[in-house]
């Protein structure tokens, strides 16, 4: 669609002429997330310099019905970013205020800053915000909560949902509200705080966040074990949880997903067909030794064949890197990237490694299985070539086997990745699986009543066939 002529007359006079764009360059920039799973060029491109300017520029949206997609650093894996059906892109990038509130254990964000700035401010004095995705150098507070974004540290500490307290949000008039209170406890009317976190933006768009913190630990003890066998990687991370241990982080890299590490990086890490099983253990100076110990006699137990306890912060973070760059492997090492994110009952973990293993081997394609094993949530991530007709089809069948094979564990299709465009088909599977469609239509309902014209974020998780009155 050309969005209309006054509306682009209105969002200039709110945000001023250099900050609205319709030239190719720039629409091009914002016709895609991270990967090119789905491409769509807006019309136009606002860059937000004010919170208030968000509720005037909706409210003229939605004045003359144009779809409004709000954007952060851009870093979705799963099409949820992208503008389907044309119209404006919101990039709150600008939005980047952060406020320490130690007194009441909080940090206040505005969407635009990124997880990694709300760190670095929570350490001057000397907290952290414990939700991590892997993107959190770009990845923004507004994006990881439409996302509801996990990371590392979720065996821990669980998703954004868990540490959000409070948003300002405009509702798809122009309204402006908030959902929560700035407190730790609050139960004053129905939970909107949890419905508009992870709904992608298609419910309302959030402007700012009151966000839980926590003090940095004193200590922590980073263990990587590498083994022959899946069985046995599955075996020492069934054990670390199920024998009292409450790590930090508990992480997964396979042996496709170190080689990348080892090519990408420079590095020389053993290339086991068992993979890498990485842990830290946090806590007192005094405490540590012992817990770590016995997360190396598990692993010792469980048939490791090599452990490294890495000791300068050099070495923490290049094995660190092994298991981030397992990630973005595939996307480096090939010109087509497919993100899998499932998770399952922590009792199939092992049963998750087997079956995606058996599903490489199949399809014949490459992916690395990497993941946030501590709640069993599992990145199968496929590199191909999209110029490569046989092997891109290879590849989108592998992935959509690894989709099929969560639902066969008992587990989900999306962990912490979203639906946005990659996944509505399986979505819909899931449902009608688990007997879940009165669910799906009680979000096309409250959708509906959310966004009446369907301006926000449209065509998105799976809830394209809404009947809208947008010309």
């Amino acid at each position: 669609m050309t969005v209309h002529k006054d509306f682009l007359a209105g969002v200039t006079e709110v945000v001023g002429r250099d900050n609205v764009l319709t030239d190719e360059a720039n629409l091009t920039i914002f016709d895609s997330g991270a990967v090119d799973i789905s491409r769509g060029k807006p019309d136009v491109v606002i860059h937000v310099t004010r919170r208030d300017q968000v509720s005037r520029i909706i409210s003229l949206a939605n004045q003359h019905r144009v779809p409004v997609i709000a954007r952060g650093g851009g870093s979705s894996l799963t099409g949820a970013v992208v503008a389907i059906e044309g119209g404006a892109v919101l990039d709150l990038r600008a939005l980047n205020k952060v406020r320490m509130d130690v007194a009441n254990g909080l940090v206040e964000a505005e969407v635009g800053a990124t997880i990694q700035e709300v760190n670095a401010e929570c350490a001057k004095h000397g907290f952290f915000f414990p939700p991590d995705p892997s993107s959190a150098v770009i990845a923004t507070v507004g994006g990881a909560l439409a996302e509801n974004s996990g990371g590392m540290r979720c065996a821990r500490y669980g998703m954004m949902r868990d540490w959000v307290l409070k948003v300002d949000v405009v509702l798809a008039d122009g309204t402006v509200t908030s959902f929560g209170e700035s407190t730790y406890k609050n139960r004053a009317g129905y939970d909107l705080l949890g419905l508009v976190v992870g709904s992608e933006g298609t419910l309302a768009i959030i402007t700012r966040a009151w966000l839980k913190i926590m003090p940095v630990p004193e200590r922590i003890v980073r263990i990587a074990g590498f083994f022959e066998k899946l069985d046995d990687a599955g075996e020492a991370i069934m054990r670390i949880r199920r024998e009292g241990v409450n790590p930090l982080i508990l992480e997964y890299a396979d042996k496709y997903g170190v080689e990348a590490a080892n090519k990408v990086k420079g590095f020389h890490y053993p290339e086991t067909e068992g993979g890498m099983v990485l842990t830290d253990v946090d806590g007192p100076s005094d405490g540590v030794d012992g817990v770590s110990e016995k997360v190396a006699r598990i692993m010792e137990e469980s048939r490791a064949v090599k452990i490294i306890r890495p000791s300068t912060p050099a070495e923490l973070d290049d094995i660190t890197d092994v298991r981030r760059v397992a990630f973005t492997g595939p996307g480096r090492l090939y010109p087509g990237f497919i993100d899998g994110d499932m998770a399952v009952p922590l009792s199939r973990i092992k049963d998750a490694l087997v079956g995606i293993d058996k599903i490489r081997k199949k399809h014949g394609v490459f992916i690395t299985t990497v993941g946030h094993v501590g709640d069993g949530n599992f990145h199968g991530c496929i590199g191909a070539n999209p110029g490569n007709a046989d092997e891109w089809d290879r590849a989108r069948r592998a992935a959509k086997d690894i989709d099929l094979l969560a639902l066969e564990l008992g587990g989900t299709i999306s962990a912490e990745h979203g639906i946005g465009k990659l996944k509505e088909d399986v979505l819909l599977k899931q449902f009608e699986e688990r007997n879940q469609m009165p669910v799906y239509q009680l979000m096309k309902q409250i959708k509906r009543m959310f966004d009446p014209k369907n301006i926000l974020n449209p065509n998105k998780y799976a809830l394209g066939d809404l009947k809208d009155q947008r010309p």
